[in-house]
C-alpha cells in the first residue's frame, strides 16, 4: 500500500518536471521567435530604406539629366530671363515619388572668385559698392577679401581659436557655402549677400542680360537710378544682342565712328569693358527637390555647358536629406 503511494508521487513528480521543461522550451522557441521576426522586420525596413534613398537619388539624377538636356539643346546666342530653361519644372509624378526644380543662371550674379585677384581694381570697387547697396557692413567685405587673397588670411589666431581649428590657404573657393565658416561674417550679413553672389572660375564672365539690379548698378556707378531703370526695361524687352550693343547703351562702348578714329588711349582698368561681360551664360545652378513616400531630398548642381554644339558637364553637386 504504502509502496504503491510512493510510486503515485514520484510519477507525478516526473510529470511535473516534464510540463515546467516543456513551458520553458515554449518560452525559449516564443522569445526566439520573436527575435527572429524582430530582426527580419529591421532587416525589412532597412531594405525599404535603402531601395527608398537609391530612389531619391535616381529622381534627382533624374532632373539634373533632364536639366542638362535643355540647355545643350539651348542654340540661342544669348541667354537671358524669358528663356525656357529658366522656367520653373513643378512638381512631376514619377513611377516612384515626385521631382520638381529650377535652373538658375550663375553669370548673373557677382563672382567672389574675382576677389581672389588683387589686380581686379573693377570687381573690388563694385564689391564695395554692392555691399553699400545691400546696408551690409564694410567689415563683412574686408573679412570676405581676406578669406580669399592668395595665402589667405594674414590674422590666423582666430581662425586656430575655432572647434575645430582651421588654417584657410587662400585662393578662390568652390562653393560659396564655404564663406560661412569666416567668424567675423555674420550670418545676417551672409544671408543678406547671399542672392547677389556666386564663386564660379576667375575667368567666368558677368552676364549683363541676367544680371540682377543690384549688381548692374554695382558695376555701373555712373548711371542714375533711372537711366538704370531704362536699361533694364529696354533689357526685358530686347535682350542685349551682343557685349558691344550694351556698352553703347550704357555709355561705355565706341560708336562706329570712334572706332574709325583709333583711339589709342589705355581703357580704364576701373570702368566695365567688354572683355568682363558677356550675353550668353555657360554656367547655371540647378535647384531639385524630391518626394518619395514621406522621405523627401534636395540638391544643388552646378553644370557648366561648354562649345558647339553644346556640351554639358556637372561641376558639382550636394544632396541633402533630412
Amino acid at each position: 500500500m504504502s509502496g504503491n503511494l510512493k510510486s503515485g508521487r514520484s510519477k507525478s513528480g516526473s510529470d511535473g518536471f516534464v510540463l515546467v521543461n516543456a513551458l520553458v522550451l515554449v518560452a525559449a522557441l516564443a522569445a526566439v521567435s520573436v527575435l527572429l521576426l524582430s530582426r527580419s522586420e529591421a532587416g525589412r525596413a532597412r531594405l525599404l530604406s535603402g531601395a527608398t534613398a537609391e530612389q531619391i537619388t535616381l529622381n534627382l539624377d533624374g532632373f539634373d539629366a533632364l536639366a542638362a538636356t535643355i540647355l545643350s539643346r539651348d542654340l540661342n546666342a544669348t541667354d537671358h530671363n524669358g528663356e525656357a530653361w529658366a522656367e520653373e519644372v513643378p512638381a512631376v509624378d514619377l513611377e516612384q515619388g515626385q521631382v520638381s526644380g529650377r535652373i538658375q543662371d550663375l553669370q548673373g550674379r557677382f563672382n567672389v572668385n574675382w576677389l581672389a585677384n588683387p589686380e581686379n581694381v573693377l570687381a573690388h570697387e563694385a564689391f564695395d559698392r554692392l555691399l553699400k547697396t545691400l546696408a551690409i557692413p564694410p567689415q563683412a567685405g574686408t573679412a570676405i577679401r581676406s578669406f580669399l587673397q592668395p595665402g589667405g588670411p594674414t590674422e590666423r589666431a582666430v581662425w586656430r581659436a575655432q572647434n575645430p581649428a582651421l588654417d584657410p590657404v587662400g585662393g578662390a573657393i568652390l562653393s560659396v557655402e564655404q564663406l560661412r565658416a569666416i567668424p567675423s561674417l555674420t550670418t545676417r550679413s551672409y544671408d543678406t549677400l547671399r542672392p547677389f553672389i556666386t564663386a564660379l572660375p576667375g575667368d567666368a564672365l558677368l552676364n549683363v542680360n541676367t544680371v540682377e539690379r543690384e549688381v548692374l548698378s554695382a558695376f555701373l556707378p555712373q548711371l542714375s537710378p533711372a537711366a538704370l531703370s531704362r536699361i533694364l526695361a529696354a533689357r526685358n524687352i530686347q535682350p542685349f544682342p551682343s557685349a558691344e550693343t550694351f556698352l553703347i547703351a550704357v555709355g561705355l562702348g565706341e560708336t562706329l565712328e570712334e572706332k574709325e578714329e583709333g583711339d589709342e588711349s589705355e581703357p580704364d582698368p576701373a570702368l566695365l569693358s567688354v572683355d568682363q561681360i558677356s550675353v550668353a551664360t555657360d554656367w547655371f545652378h540647378i535647384q531639385a527637390s524630391t518626394r518619395v513616400g514621406d522621405l523627401t531630398a534636395s540638391r544643388d548642381t552646378v553644370l557648366h555647358r561648354k562649345g558647339r554644339p553644346p556640351v554639358v558637364e556637372t561641376y558639382w553637386h550636394q544632396t541633402r536629406r533630412p
